[in-house]
C-alpha cells in the first residue's frame, strides 16, 4: 500500500488503531472502482462470504434472517 494513501486517510480521518487497515481498504476500492462496497469488502478481506443479519441467531422471536451481502446495494434502516 502506498504511503500517500495512508497519509491521505490519516489526514482526513485522524489516526486511529484502524487507520492502516482503512487505508488498505480504501486503496483496494480505488483499484477496483466497479465493485460495490460489500463486494470490495469481501474480496479485500479474503473471506468467501460477508453475512448480515438484523438479529442475533439466539433471539427467541423465530429464526434470524441471514443474508449474503454480495448483492447488497447499501444500508437499510
Amino acid at each position: 500500500m502506498s504511503k500517500s494513501v495512508e497519509r491521505r486517510v490519516a489526514s482526513q480521518l485522524g489516526h486511529t488503531r484502524n487507520s492502516e487497515v482503512l487505508a488498505s481498504f480504501v486503496a483496494y476500492c480505488r483499484a477496483y472502482p466497479e465493485l460495490r462496497f460489500w463486494q470490495a469488502l469481501r474480496n479485500w478481506s479474503g473471506y468467501n462470504f460477508v453475512l448480515v443479519s438484523n438479529r442475533h441467531p439466539n433471539d427467541t422471536d423465530g429464526p434470524a434472517r441471514i443474508l449474503d451481502s454480495f448483492h447488497f446495494e447499501g444500508r437499510h434502516e
